[in-house]
């Protein structure tokens, strides 16, 4: 699992970005080759895919969220398909209420809330299956460097604190993609939080762009002033650290994990131990929860909440407009195909 270096967001150059580049450029020419033998397959409904060009952090999985609200709001019936990264299904499935971190991932799980979920190595698959169950859109949350199935949206979304970091790509740094190639498929732009001047110099004026924040939600006031413990396993956890010291609260210890580690009774022990020495309260994230074993969740409180986006009612239409375009065209799909 991975835990991003410090030096991937470390604007000017470090050594370890220039000891690396190499390892980068190899990278860069085995996604291209990747892309090339790949055999695009369409969706038998539109797909919007939310996704970004660094690796983790930059909040998609919160935005895929929101956007399946937005839609199920103005008469669709989204679903969520997923890959369901660290999980170990691998076949094509609907993500049930009995599903742990371990067998489905956490992120489908969290999505599973909002609306049906779908994880599965064959996204196409998973498609099909999808539009069988009733579904008249599909959210594919991630994907969006994966070739094998086509998106009729792509959305991007960045973080404005973290931005592209070094501006590398990996393991020289923290992108998946060049910057420029990244965009060029991008339909839209999602900002969430600050937006520099630098960073809007970047993006073509040809795509829209969309400001989003993170909104916390009111119950965490609770935390204003406490002392807390906080821990999480996500690719950038500073973010969650600077998110709670902003609400008010008093950090006596942050603990970070590896992005996507599944929680061990030791792991918790310790952390409790930590609370108890230091009188604070153990708070983690959303998808950290997931990951914690049951026994132990009454025990760890959340910082809740959900993205919010200014000039909703536009983005909205945007998706509509496109939706609607595939329906008018008739590019249905035979159904039967799995």
């Amino acid at each position: 699992m991975l835990k991003a270096p410090k030096f991937w967001y470390i604007k000017k150059k470090s050594l370890y970005s220039q000891i690396l580049y190499p390892f980068s450029i190899l990278f860069r020419i085995g996604t291209r080759i990747h892309k090339i033998i790949s055999i695009e397959n369409k969706s038998p409904i539109p797909t919007i895919c939310i996704g970004n060009i660094v690796v983790g952090g930059a909040g998609k999985t919160p935005v895929s969220m929101k956007i399946c609200k937005l839609l199920q709001k103005a008469g669709y019936n989204p679903h969520f398909i997923s890959k369901g990264y660290a999980g170990i299904i691998k076949n094509s499935l609907i993500v049930e209420n009995w599903h742990s971190a371990i067998s489905v991932g956490d992120e489908p799980i969290l999505l599973s809330k909002i609306a049906k979920t779908w994880v599965g190595k064959n996204r196409v698959k998973s498609s099909y299956l999808a539009k069988n169950a009733g579904a008249d859109c599909l959210i594919l949350d991630d994907g969006f460097q994966n070739p094998s199935i086509s998106k009729n949206i792509s959305i991007v979304v960045i973080d404005g604190e973290q931005e592209f970091g070094n501006n590398k790509v990996m393991p020289a740094g923290p992108l998946r993609e060049s910057v420029r190639r990244g965009l060029s498929r991008a339909n839209a732009v999602i900002i969430i939080g600050k937006q520099s001047d630098q960073l809007k110099q970047r993006i073509p004026n040809t795509i829209p762009v969309f400001k989003a924040n993170f909104e916390i939600d009111k119950n965490n006031e609770i935390f204003k002033g406490k002392n807390i413990t906080a821990f999480a396993g996500i690719a950038y956890p500073d973010k969650f650290f600077t998110t709670l010291e902003l609400q008010g609260a008093k950090i006596v210890k942050k603990v970070s994990f590896p992005d996507h580690h599944i929680y061990t009774e030791n792991d918790l022990l310790d952390l409790v131990e930590t609370t108890n020495k230091t009188k604070s309260i153990l708070v983690t994230t959303q998808k950290d929860f997931i990951r914690i074993p049951k026994s132990y969740r009454p025990l760890v409180k959340t910082l809740n909440g959900e993205i919010s986006f200014e000039d909703e009612e536009v983005l909205v239409e945007i998706i509509s407009n496109i939706l609607e375009n595939f329906y008018v065209n008739d590019n249905s799909i035979n159904n039967e195909k799995y």
